[in-house]
C-alpha cells in the first residue's frame, strides 16, 4: 500500500539521450524511446533511437534526424519509427521505418523504409506524431498539421483515414472497457493554447492496451 501517494523515480537515464518524445512498450519489460531536437535546421544526430532494459540500462541504439513516432507490432518482431527533416524550419520530409527486432536482445536490424510521405501523398510538410498499433497489427499514425490518423495495414495499404476536429493532432491511445476507444489528444482548434481530446470508437483493441492488461 502506498496510502495514495505517488512516487517518482528515474526508470532509466543515459548522456546520449536527445529530448525523449515518444516511447513504445514491449511485453519483455523493455522500453524503446524516440528523441527529437527540433532545430532551424535538421542534422543526423537530432534524433535516435534508444532502448532502456528491464534493469533500466539505457543503449543508444540508432542515430537520426529527429525521431518522433515509435511502435512495436503486436508479435514484437517489428519496430516502427518515424524520422523528419527540417530546413529553415520548413518541415521538407516525413518518414517512416520499419525494424526487424531481435527478441533475445531487443536490439533492432534491417531497417526499411515502411511510408514514405512525399511518394504517398505529397504530405511530407505534415508531421508524423504519435503512433500505436492494434491487435492485428495495424499501424494508426497522427498527423500533427493534418488533422487526421492514417491508419496502415502491416503491409503498408493505407486501411483508413480518420478526420479529428483538430488541426495538430498529437498523441492517441487505446483505453476504455475493451481497449477499442481511441482518445486523440493535440491542441484545440479554436484556441492552441489549449489541449483537446477526440474520441474514435474502434473495432480492435488497441495493443499497448493488451500489453498492460495481461494476466
Amino acid at each position: 500500500m502506498n496510502n495514495g501517494i505517488t512516487k517518482q523515480e528515474i526508470f532509466c537515464k543515459d548522456d546520449s539521450f536527445v529530448i525523449p518524445n515518444d516511447l513504445a512498450l514491449s511485453k519483455t519489460g523493455r522500453i524503446y524511446i524516440s528523441g527529437q531536437n527540433f532545430t532551424k535546421n535538421t542534422k543526423i544526430g537530432d534524433g535516435g533511437l534508444w532502448i532502456c532494459q528491464p534493469d533500466g540500462k539505457a543503449t543508444q541504439l540508432k542515430v537520426f534526424g529527429r525521431t518522433n513516432g515509435i511502435e512495436l507490432s503486436p508479435d514484437e518482431k517489428t519496430l516502427y519509427l518515424s524520422e523528419a527533416f527540417n530546413v529553415n524550419f520548413t518541415v521538407i520530409s516525413n518518414k517512416i521505418w520499419k525494424f526487424k527486432v531481435d527478441h533475445r536482445t531487443g536490439r533492432v536490424y534491417s531497417q526499411n523504409l515502411f511510408v514514405d510521405f512525399e511518394k504517398l501523398d505529397g504530405t511530407q510538410s505534415v508531421d508524423v506524431d504519435g503512433m500505436r498499433t492494434d491487435i492485428k497489427g495495424n499501424l494508426y499514425v497522427t498527423r500533427n498539421g493534418g488533422q487526421e490518423v492514417v491508419v496502415f495495414t502491416p503491409n503498408k495499404k493505407v486501411l483508413a483515414k480518420i478526420k479529428t476536429n483538430m488541426l495538430h493532432p498529437a498523441n492517441l491511445e487505446f483505453a476504455g472497457k475493451e481497449g477499442r476507444t481511441m482518445f486523440i489528444v493535440g491542441k484545440c482548434s479554436d484556441d492552441e493554447t489549449k489541449g483537446c481530446v477526440d474520441i474514435f470508437e474502434n473495432d480492435i483493441t488497441g495493443n499497448a492496451f493488451s500489453v498492460l492488461n495481461r494476466h
